[in-house]
């Protein structure tokens, strides 16, 4: 075996132990490429997971504000039904009241009604009467 024969098989082994580096690297590249990928993916499904999530909590926001003004449009609906019930309150108190004294008046009322009832039922015939004995004692 000469230099140039063991040259030959020194380049060829470094050629062969490069080929295998390469098909190697090459397979640890396309290894590399697709994992790449994978975390590209899963970057951009939790970027648009994040943005669903942020989509959704901006819905819950605008929600929770729907909600804080019914609720707050309520207490004041509330608040003016108590003021008018409490006015009614009011009104039917002073109808109770009024009721009270023309019940008060109805008493009285009967009670004169009754007196000049038989004032008169007693009156006119006793007058007449009076009459009518002053006018025969006269025209006699």
């Amino acid at each position: 075996m000469s230099l140039k024969g063991f040259c030959k098989i020194i380049i060829l082994f470094l050629l062969f132990s490069l080929s295998l580096q390469g098909v190697f690297s090459q397979e640890s590249f396309l290894t590399l490429d697709k994992d790449l990928q994978q975390l590209e993916d899963l970057i951009n499904d939790t970027i648009a997971n994040t943005e669903e999530q942020q989509r959704l909590l901006e819905d819950l926001k605008s929600s929770l504000n729907e909600s804080g003004n019914l609720i707050a449009s309520y207490e004041t609906i509330i608040t003016e039904q108590e003021f008018l019930l409490s006015n009614l309150r009011k009104q039917l108190n002073e109808m109770s009241e009024t009721y009270r004294m023309q019940s008060a008046l109805s008493a009285k009322y009967a009670e004169r009604s009754r007196f000049w009832k038989t004032f008169t039922l007693i009156a006119i015939p006793t007058t007449s009467v009076i009459s009518g004995t002053v006018v025969w004692v006269l025209m006699r």
